[in-house]
């Protein structure tokens, strides 16, 4: 049998990936199967050639038949044997070793096949063969090497012995004895493997991990003993990173990852070029354990996975270029066999006679060399030789001893190593050693290495922190400091304008108190004229009223008449003192009544006399309001014309004679309705006036009534005055002849006296009240009579003024702004046109920050948009690290007392013996009931095999998610 690698080439068919980016089929395999083409590849225009192809369509017993199973007889033979696929990431290389779930187990990949074969081996073979089958798995992830049966240990170091070859100290070695154990083993180790998504595999594997089998055959008859190890090894896929859309922690993964495989890559090209001497098996930890699968005491099956499309097209042809410089390696595979004691016994005799053989051999030499050294010579056929040794010391050659037990013992010493100078046992021994302490120095060193790194990374990021921290408030002082020299910027320009503005304010002041001391002297100039005026008005007004009221007053006044009555009445009574004894009683009495009927009337034209001046006053308060709104139409009058003379300076572009067409018109309007509400508020007052003049003429019939009364009293007093001298003349008659008549007649004429002056004092009271009240309503009349003619005369004059004066003057005073208004008119076109200009420039400045703003906002959205894919993405690792911590948690709670005694109990070596029977004697497990000690341990193949297959999920054949 060759001693090459086997190399085997298997095509998955296109995933959904190289679809949707429009891949298609671009490999062309020959009818033989052995030669493979890349249609249309620029890199690669040549076809490659393995042992054999498999197609997309190739089931996988029919894989496993042809490419592993001969490495499964290979290792009962006592060879080592080595099983790895290699590949691009998602290319098939987990299907291909694993397989996945169903319920028939025909996708099931070549690891569970392979422990099948061995077990179904075991049991088929003679039952004077005793088997012991021992496994262990461990993964290398991130250049470190990590027990996957036991994860805490995750920095093995890897030792070398001439007994043991390449081997990693302190990885858990575990003895199994039927199929479902070693399912628990491998669900176990799987569980713990470190798995991440990519944009090309969901659950991309980023550690290689290698699972070790390895079986001991002993022969009870004749003692003989093999050994076999066997490899499985699952290789992480190379990464482009381009594809993968690595970050963080998985590009620092897809990096140790790609040095690995490269280094793999330099030592199949180092063995198979034929000039290099250094085989650099010791640049990785992958190679360095693979030491003896490439080049040395191993049957090596390589597996390339390839993807058939044209999206991967560079990928592929690089997987084939590597299958073709592996399948020029050249191995050195022998039998891992112990002898037999007879042949041990044999080979000790031969040794014996070999060791006599040389020491005649010797010492013949040693005469001969004395015969030389002495000058004498010795003839041709007495030189010494071997055979004539043997001959003299009767003892013949030792017949040759079968080869495999010679060459088992030479292979101790012989056995194949990484190329290099030979060394004598105890040297190699010696080296060896010392090269396991410094490889146990080397590791604790690393992990030393790896927790200062920690320390490091902690410290340097904190220095980035501090750096940052410092270059931020570097920054933030610079900007202060700009901040800071702009403020000093300002201050200056402040206090520069602060002292223009204190220059402008005191000019301003200067002309307020200039303009002040003007406004003072114009106050005391017009204060002094209205003053002069005011007097003016009022003396004429003065000797106006004072006509008027004389005039009046000698129409209505009665006091002549009064008091020419009050006097006769006065002397009446004096007479009536005289000639109270000849007044007669009923006389007295009836003039008694006559006067307080007078009385009477007189108070009531005292109380309609009060009304009048009440009405009076508001007639006055009324005019008093209605000159203030007079005085306020004049103001309103004149700030509408100067807010309209503004706004015409302000809008200068608009027509002036339509301006002041306008104005005439709205002046028009507002003035015909102030003049009409005047005109209504001077009718109310005639009617008024009109009203307190029928007043005056009733008061003024009241009067001469109260004359014609005074005269009628003026008769009735001299009718009084002849009665009391008729009746005085009658009593003096009978004075003489009646005493007391006289007497209380006396009485009452003196009462009466006193009555009737009281009387009169009364009423002349109320004549003086009365007359003062008429004196002052007559005064009221006149100043209302002054101040309505006043009205009239102001009111004519404001319409005049209305009419002609005020518009022609307000017309003058716009036509001489007409200028003034052509020149502002003139620079606001100027300005209108450098606005123009300034807009024009500021619609490109804008046009140009619009289209920055476009391309800020299409950025902006593509940013967000990858941000989302990022998040997503970031979402999806961390739901199926969820999924896969709870399942791990799961899968730990319900295995963790079946792995426990399963790892426990694989301490102990469970010999099987084939045929049927084990060595103690208990039901063999390897019959395909999968007994273990005496139990059904189907049962948990069972379980593992119907358990349902999450969906969505990549699946393993043995029970567990990956």
């Amino acid at each position: 049998m060759s001693n090459n690698i086997k190399v085997i080439c298997r095509f998955r068919p296109q995933n959904s990936n190289e679809l949707k980016h429009g891949g298609v089929p671009v490999i062309e395999i020959d009818d033989n199967n052995e030669t493979v083409k890349v249609v249309g590849s620029s890199e690669f225009k040549g076809a490659f050639t393995f042992d054999r192809i498999f197609g997309s369509a190739t089931s996988q017993e029919e894989f496993f038949n042809y490419s592993v199973r001969s490495t499964v007889e290979d290792v009962f033979n006592g060879y080592n044997g080595t099983v790895f696929a290699y590949g691009q990431t998602g290319s098939g290389k987990t299907f291909t070793m694993m397989g996945a779930e169903t319920e028939d187990g025909t996708l099931r990949g070549v690891i569970p096949r392979m422990v099948e074969t061995i077990f179904t081996s075991i049991h088929e073979s003679p039952n004077t063969i005793e088997y012991t089958v021992k496994v262990s798995y461990m993964e290398i992830y991130m250049e470190r090497i990590r027990d996957l049966l036991n994860p805490e240990n995750d920095n093995l170091p890897i030792h070398e012995e001439r007994s043991r070859g390449v081997y990693v100290k302190g990885l858990r070695d575990v003895y199994v004895s039927s199929i479902p154990e070693v399912y628990e083993v491998m669900k176990q180790g799987s569980s713990a493997r470190i798995v991440a998504y990519t944009n090309m595999n969901a659950e991309s594997s980023r550690s290689h991990s290698i699972f070790v089998i390895n079986i001991t055959q002993k022969n009870l008859n004749d003692g003989k003993a093999k050994v076999g190890r066997l490899y499985l090894v699952d290789l992480a896929g190379s990464e482009k990173v381009g594809k993968t859309g690595a970050s963080g922690q998985v590009l620092e993964e897809a990096k140790k990852i790609n040095k690995s495989l490269s280094a793999l890559g330099m030592v199949i090209n180092t063995l198979t070029d034929g000039k290099s001497i250094h085989v650099p098996y010791r640049d990785s930890k992958l190679t360095r354990i693979l030491q003896e699968s490439l080049g040395g005491n191993s049957r090596t099956t390589l597996i390339i996975n390839c993807s058939p499309s044209s999206y991967n097209d560079a990928e592929t042809i690089s997987t084939l270029r590597f299958g073709m410089r592996a399948k020029s390696i050249k191995n050195k595979a022998k039998v891992n066999q112990d002898l037999s004691p007879a042949e041990l016994k044999a080979l000790l005799k031969s040794a014996k006679a070999q060791e006599i053989s040389f020491k005649s051999y010797i010492g013949a030499l040693e005469g001969e060399v004395k015969i030389w050294r002495m000058g004498g010579t010795v003839p041709p056929e007495q030189y010494a030789t071997l055979e004539r040794a043997r001959a003299i010391g009767g003892r013949p050659a030792p017949a040759a001893l079968p080869a495999p037990s010679i060459g088992s013992i030479i292979s101790d010493v012989l056995r194949p190593m990484t190329p290099a100078v030979a060394l004598a046992d105890d040297e190699r021994e010696e080296f060896l050693k010392r090269e396991n302490e410094l490889t146990d120095q080397l590791a604790e060193k690393e992990t030393e290495i790896i927790d200062l790194t920690k320390v490091t990374q902690e410290m340097t990021d904190e220095i980035q922190y501090l750096r940052e921290e410092s270059t931020a408030l570097s920054i933030e002082n610079k900007e202060v400091g700009q901040d800071l020299q702009h403020i000093k910027i300002q201050l200056d320009r402040t206090n520069h304008a602060n002292k223009e503005a204190n220059i402008t304010i005191e000019g301003y002041k200067l002309s307020n108190a200039e303009i002040a001391r003007e406004l003072a002297e114009a106050k005391q100039k017009v204060t002094e004229m209205s003053l002069q005026q005011l007097d003016t008005g009022a003396v004429n007004k003065q000797k106006l009223k004072e006509e008027k009221m004389a005039k009046m007053m000698s129409e209505i006044d009665p006091s002549f008449v009064l008091n020419k009555d009050e006097q006769e009445l006065q002397a009446a009574f004096q007479n009536l003192n005289i000639d109270s004894n000849t007044t007669g009683r009923p006389t007295i009495v009836a003039l008694t009544q006559r006067l307080n009927e007078k009385v009477k009337e007189l108070t009531k034209f005292q109380t309609d006399n009060e009304d009048l001046r009440r009405d009076n006053e508001q007639l006055n308060q009324k005019y008093t309001d209605m000159l203030a709104k007079l005085n306020t139409l004049e103001l309103e009058y004149e700030e509408l014309l100067d807010r309209t003379i503004a706004e015409e300076e302000e809008h200068g572009d608009i027509d002036i004679t339509e301006t002041i067409q306008e104005l005439k018109n709205r002046l028009e309007a507002q003035y015909g309705s102030k003049r009409d509400q005047l005109i209504d508020e001077l009718n109310e007052t005639k009617a008024d006036r009109d009203v307190k003049a029928h007043e005056n003429s009733n008061l003024r019939a009241s009067v001469l009534e109260l004359k014609e009364i005074g005269a009628e009293l003026k008769n009735q007093i001299d009718e009084l005055r002849t009665s009391t001298a008729e009746a005085a003349a009658s009593e003096s008659v009978s004075s003489s002849t009646d005493p007391a008549s006289l007497a209380q007649r006396e009485r009452d004429i003196e009462i009466l006296k006193k009555s009737m002056m009281n009387k009169l004092k009364e009423f002349d009271v109320m004549r003086k009240a009365m007359m003062r009240d008429l004196q002052m309503r007559c005064e009221k009349i006149i100043e209302l009579e002054v101040a309505l003619d006043e009205a009239r005369d102001e009111n004519n004059m404001l319409r005049r003024k209305n009419v002609h004066s005020v518009q022609q003057q307000k017309t003058a005073i716009l036509e001489k702004n007409i200028a003034q208004l052509m020149s502002i008119q003139k620079e606001l076109v100027d300005q209108n046109t450098n606005l123009k200009k300034e807009s024009a420039m500021a619609e490109r400045k804008l046009g140009a920050r619009n289209e920055r703003i476009d391309s800020l906002e299409a950025l902006l959205l593509d940013t967000q948009e990858k941000m989302a894919s990022q998040r997503q993405k970031y979402e999806t690792q961390l739901q199926i690290l969820k999924e896969k911590l709870g399942q791990s948690r799961n899968v730990k709670a319900t295995t963790t007392s079946t792995m426990s005694g399963i790892l426990n109990f694989g301490r102990i070596a469970k010999p099987l013996r084939g045929g049927g029977g084990s060595a103690n004697g208990s039901p063999n497990v390897a019959n395909g009931s999968g007994e273990v000690n005496g139990t059904n341990g189907s049962s948990a193949l069972s379980t593992i095999t119907e358990s349902p297959a999450t969906p969505n999920k990549r699946t393993s054949w043995l029970g567990w998610s990956r």
